[in-house]
């Protein structure tokens, strides 16, 4: 089963509705709802599990701090890098090569939960197709994230 962005959407906007009252809560509220989209991604990957916990610890970092948009940007890149690994040995993953850009997103107005969450599945989804993977057999085919 491909991603489902719709699954992501209705995720993130449960977590906006109700959101935890910890950092650490939120991380993880976060990687729960970004694991279960990526769980459909294909090429399959075995490091799912892995790029959530990665994710929930580098956003709870990020959380804690001042400055959070880069460090997102980064534990999302970390997330990718470790999906791609997982790909292995059927497929050679490349992560996307640009940042998430969270920042951008991050400036806008939501007027609902719904809205919000709209934005960030959107962001997330776009993003996440941009990765790629490269048959390691003959044909070597390359393929998009999906």
């Amino acid at each position: 089963m491909p991603l489902n962005p719709v699954a992501l959407q209705s995720a993130l906007e449960s977590l906006f509705a109700d959101p935890p009252s910890t950092a650490a809560g939120c991380a993880q509220g976060w990687a729960d709802a970004v694991g279960s989209y990526a769980a459909g991604l294909l090429p399959t990957s075995t490091t799912i599990p892995a790029a959530k916990a990665a994710l929930a610890a580098a956003l709870q970092s990020a959380f804690e701090s001042s400055s959070a948009g880069s460090s997102v940007d980064d534990a999302f890149a970390t997330f990718a890098a470790t999906v791609a690994a997982g790909m292995l040995p059927l497929f050679t993953g490349a992560p996307p090569t640009t940042p998430l850009g969270i920042v951008a997103t991050l400036s806008g107005a939501r007027e609902t939960h719904a809205d919000a969450a709209a934005v960030f599945a959107a962001l997330i989804d776009g993003w996440l197709k941009t990765g790629k993977a490269t048959l390691v057999a003959p044909p070597n085919t390359l393929v998009q994230w999906t």
